[in-house]
């Protein structure tokens, strides 16, 4: 299943919440540990991809929020 980013035409940028940019970040670093977690114990391949692409979103999120501070 794949994500689509939505664009909206509003041209201004409002800064992201500090909360927001910190949640961001430790999903991303939740989800790299389990990763690392699951490739240590030979975990299923296919489930490895997918917190790979989640992994990767969020980092793309967090980049965009750090974007706009």
């Amino acid at each position: 299943m794949a994500s689509a980013i939505l664009e909206f035409s509003t041209p201004r940028r409002v800064p992201t919440s500090p909360s927001v940019t910190d949640w961001l970040d430790s999903q991303a670093r939740v989800v790299d540990i389990w990763i690392d977690r699951l490739v240590a114990e030979g975990g299923d391949v296919s489930l490895i991809a997918v917190l790979d692409q989640h992994a990767a979103f969020l980092r793309e999120a967090l980049e965009r929020s750090t974007d706009r501070i």
